[in-house]
């Protein structure tokens, strides 16, 4: 046979439906024109026995009769009238009516378009009357701020006034379990104090009850109880009946308990139902609907109490939470890095959210604050965060619902995780330790499955309620409602300061952008401009040359034209810096074989060491501008034999290789090297390497390097050391 969850069968049971009512009272439903349509079995046999009236096919008249009142009173519509306040019915407080001289209070209620007249006896077990110390019992229960010592004195109070064996604040957990959190009981009783028991034992159908009707009396779980006869096929609901009769399953349990009698009063906060004062008896008792109405006024009052006490607690945290994302709004503005806000605002999120650690990745790279998972951890993780819909991760046990995470470090138990957006891999972490605790159930929390005759399955309660002892791990303190709700605030502060850096960083390129346009434009002007005044004093100089006979002027007019030769030569190098800016990329698919074999031929034709040796290895394509690709590779090889050149056995090495998604170029030589201080200078305009006079050179060819790669949207980096020659290494995207 399968196996069932005893959660679930429970919750299938018709508690409402039951079909009988408990044996100290009477029930009759009556439909809109006053016919009765159910009625219980002792009622029927009452009307009978005392009337020679079957009530079953009778009038509310007859119902009357039974009460002693004349059949033209017309009582009993009377009283229907009077609790229907405009479209709203609200029950009145009941009638005393006389049934065999026995005094009864008679309760109306509404059994979907019926109304339910259950009558019950006005005698109690309980003597004093209740009203008369209610005022006093909540004065007590009042005195205290902390909302434990007032669960504390209800508890006592409550006692005091219906004088049950044993009081208790039976508070549910988030996954329906309860717990006992204050009790006052006989002296000679065990304590149940600080017992947990399983969701099963007031299932989800039974909750809800307790959250319509506010109080509930099992007066002796030895009563049989009585069946209701009806004049349809369709069982009466009885949710809003006070008498109506408790589960089979119910009474064997707290049979099972040693307890005679159960009373409880529920705990409604919000609209959910928080918890119950429950109350055992361990001989039978009855107390009467007024005093419990007594009771049930306690609990109203605690459910306010403990309602304020939640607000203020939410309150606080709010205010608590709220402070954390002004802290991070705060330092998202007064920083130029998002991350920055990690180390400024870390203690603060922490101590809010009660958490170790937290991580967020951004643009490639992690930063933590805290005790954090280890970087593999995190970054498994990350890559959930991706498969996750809406890219949002809230757990209170990792392990358990997120499989992919198993390789975190254990003690992290708990995380709530988001991206920022849905296409960007960038997210926040915070991690909660694990919190490992023994808890005390009342015997074991498991029920068993059993099978009838027929193979029907049924539930047999727990018969053993020894302490069972269970250690749970791998769990943190649950994430709340207010804790999610900011994290996600912060989660837009951040994605606000993301969207103000990028504008901010647009306007900083457009204005780069113009800047950098009119400098091209004033390059190439001056330039330009310079080349006519300088033809004319190289001119001027070599005329003077020519005609003068001294030879200290002679002298001083070839350096004129030396000096006036090497500033063309520098205006024609700028020229060429300015017109990179303003050309146009005409992108194709260029033959790097071709175009490096065409630039060694170029150089080996100059003067050069006659024991160079010039290497061309892989040379995969490049997707470029053919012209200014060539200036690029041109510019670093010469550069490379050049500062090579002195050496006995100079080397230069051409190597492209495909790494990724990207063409790799390295350029090597054996040459003088280059220092760390000069690696990051050479780019610049007019910048160059070693002594000014060892190597020609304008310090321009770098710069311009640098600016074609940039226009192709790779990039240039230098792997060197003084003496010891140096390595470019340029990286082109892959042709899509």
């Amino acid at each position: 046979m399968s196996k069932v969850d005893p959660l679930d069968l429970c919750s299938r049971e018709p508690i409402h439906i039951p079909g009988h009512v408990q044996a100290h009272g009477y029930l009759v439903i009556l439909d809109s024109i006053g016919i009765v349509k159910y009625c219980s079995a002792n009622f029927k046999e009452l009307a009978r026995r005392e009337l020679g009236i079957e009530i079953l096919e009778s009038y509310i008249t007859a119902v009357s009769a039974i009460l002693g009142k004349p059949a033209n009173d017309k009582f009993i519509e009377y009283i229907i009238n009077l609790s229907w306040q405009g479209k709203e019915f609200k029950p009145h407080n009941p009638y005393i009516v006389e049934i065999k001289g026995q005094v009864y209070n008679m309760i109306i209620s509404l059994s979907g378009d019926y109304y339910i007249l259950d009558f019950e006896p006005e005698a109690s077990d309980l003597f004093a009357d209740p009203q008369n110390t209610v005022g006093a019992a909540l004065s007590q229960m009042l005195a205290a701020k902390e909302l434990q010592t007032i669960l504390e004195n209800t508890v006592v109070e409550i006692r005091r006034v219906i004088n049950y064996d044993r009081i208790m604040i039976y508070k549910f957990h988030e996954d329906g379990h309860g717990e006992v959190i204050a009790e006052d009981k006989q002296p000679d009783l065990e304590t149940w104090l600080g017992l947990h028991y399983p969701a099963s034992d007031i299932p989800l159908q039974a909750r809800e009850l307790y959250k319509k009707n506010y109080t509930r009396l099992i007066a002796n779980v030895d009563d049989v109880p009585v069946p209701i006869l009806a004049m349809s096929s369709i069982p009466a609901d009885l949710t809003n009946s006070t008498i109506r009769a408790v589960s089979p399953f119910h009474i064997t349990y707290l049979k099972n308990m040693g307890v005679q009698s159960s009373f409880s009063v529920s705990i409604v906060v919000d609209n959910e139902l928080w918890g119950l004062i429950a109350c055992h008896n361990y001989s039978r008792r009855f107390i009467n609907f007024r005093q419990r109405e007594t009771a049930k006024l306690i609990g109203q009052v605690l459910s306010s109490c403990v309602g304020l006490r939640n607000q203020e607690k939410i309150h606080q945290d709010n205010l608590k939470l709220q402070g954390v994302v002004m802290e991070v709004t705060r330092s998202l503005l007064n920083n130029n890095k998002i991350p920055d806000f990690i180390k400024d605002c870390g203690d603060t999120i922490l101590n809010a959210y009660k958490a170790s650690g937290i991580s967020l990745y951004f643009e490639g790279e992690y930063y933590s604050w805290g005790e954090v998972p280890d970087i593999g951890d995190i970054f498994c993780l990350t890559e959930e965060l991706r498969r996750r819909d809406k890219g949002l991760i809230i757990s209170q046990n990792i392990s358990q619902d997120v499989p992919s995470a198993t390789a975190c470090d254990s003690k992290f138990a708990g995380l709530i995780a988001c991206q920022f957006t849905e296409d960007v891999k960038d997210c926040i972490f915070i991690f909660r330790t694990e919190i490992s605790l023994t808890v005390k159930w009342a015997g074991d929390p498991a029920k068993i499955i059993r099978f009838d005759e027929n193979g029907n399955q049924y539930i047999s309660p727990r018969n053993s309620f020894d302490q069972w002892l269970q250690e749970v791990k791998g769990s943190s303190e649950m994430w709340s409602g207010l804790e999610i709700e900011t994290f996600l605030e912060i989660r837009d502060e951040i994605n606000f300061a993301i969207g103000r850096k990028t504008i901010e960083l647009r306007i900083l390129n457009e204005k780069l952008r113009d800047a950098y346009a009119e400098l091209d434009t004033f390059a190439h002007t001056i330039s330009h401009d310079l080349k006519t005044p300088l033809t004319a004093i190289k001119a001027f100089a070599e005329l003077i040359s020519r005609r003068s006979t001294e030879n200290e002027i002679i002298k001083m007019s070839d350096k004129i034209v030396d000096n006036s030769a090497r500033l063309g030569n520098m205006i024609h190098t700028v020229l060429g810096y300015a017109k990179v800016g303003q050309k146009l990329l005409n992108k194709e698919k260029v033959d790097m074989t071709s175009l490096i074999t065409e630039i060694k031929d170029q150089i080996l034709i100059g003067d050069i060491n006659k024991n160079l040796k010039l290497n061309i290895l892989e040379t995969p394509d490049i997707d470029g501008d053919p012209v200014l690709l060539f200036q690029v590779f041109l510019n670093i090889i010469e550069n490379a034999v050049k500062y090579s050149h002195k050496t006995t056995f100079p080397i230069v090495s051409i190597d492209g290789a495909i790494v990724e998604n990207n063409v790799v170029y390295r350029i090597t030589d054996n040459g003088v090297g280059i220092n760390s201080e000069e690696q990051t200078k050479v780019f610049g305009l007019f910048t160059r390497v070693g002594q000014q006079d060892e190597f020609e050179g304008n310090g321009v060819g770098l710069a311009t390097v640098k600016k074609i790669i940039i226009r192709h949207g790779a990039t240039i980096k230098i792997e060197s050391e003084e003496g010891s020659g140096s390595t470019f290494v340029l990286s082109f995207p892959l042709a899509g």
